[in-house]
């Protein structure tokens, strides 16, 4: 079994490889099937499927590789509030954080 009990909320993030824009649709419904799975969604640009629920990583994984697909997990938040206190931000978001950080410091070093 998993590493936490069955009631106890996480969100997982899943880096998984050669997503198809069937995956959208499928790998949600498949995960939805799995007992303590609240919530699945697909990014296939990226290749991420994130996951809320009380499903330990190894259901997970299983079950994905039950549909042929290889994955690896990236983050787990476990407990009440986690990663869903935080709002989701985008990696382009992500991105342009970084890149005006960097031009801040670059400023301050040469002035």
């Amino acid at each position: 079994m998993g590493h936490a009990a069955p009631t106890e909320r996480a969100t997982i993030v899943l880096k998984v490889r050669n997503l198809t824009e069937s995956d959208r649709e499928s790998l949600p419904r498949a995960l939805m099937n799995l007992e303590g799975v609240c919530n699945a969604a697909v990014d296939v640009l990226s290749g991420v499927v994130r996951v809320d629920g009380a499903a330990s990583d190894s259901e997970l994984l299983r079950a994905l590789s039950a549909l042929g697909k290889q994955a690896v997990v990236v983050t787990h938040t476990r407990g009440a509030g986690g990663a869903a206190a935080r709002p989701p931000s985008s990696s382009a978001a992500m991105r342009a954080k970084l890149f005006l950080r960097l031009l801040k410091r670059n400023a301050n070093c040469c002035s």
